[in-house]
């Protein structure tokens, strides 16, 4: 028997949210715990997890996306800066209750399920457009 112990990565994420989004860091928030909100009529069909189907609600973290000053141009006026920083969006992501996956309502509106690449130092990408 070997006394060499196996190391388990139970978390193999770097960040718990991604850095960045498209290139801008973001400050998230902490995460709230669902609420109970009651829609009459009820929705037809229930929002559920795109993973796992689980119709739990999620829980929920807000981020802020501010301009990177090394790269941002000038600010407009020094009332709209932060520590040298311009707020330019806000998002909003929802974890799964049951199997922990992560979607991004974005500040454009759009819906983004997460994959692991998103967690990185880079951040969020997306994709379908060439990073620059």
């Amino acid at each position: 028997m070997s006394s060499e112990q196996i190391g388990l990565d139970l978390w193999p994420r770097e960040h718990d949210l991604p850095p960045r989004w498209d290139g801008l860091a973001v400050q998230w928030g902490d995460w709230r715990p669902p609420l109970e909100v009651f829609v009459c009529p009820p929705p037809r069909a229930p929002q559920c997890c795109t993973r796992c189907g689980d119709t739990r609600p999620p829980a929920m973290n807000v981020g802020r996306i501010w301009t990177d000053p090394a790269t941002a141009p000038p600010a407009i006026s020094r009332a709209r800066l932060l520590a040298g920083r311009q707020l330019v969006g806000v998002m909003t992501a929802f974890r799964c209750p049951h199997c922990g996956h992560d979607t991004v309502l974005g500040p454009d509106g759009e819906l983004w399920d997460l994959d692991a690449t998103d967690y990185t130092d880079d951040g969020s990408w997306n994709n379908a457009v060439d990073k620059r």
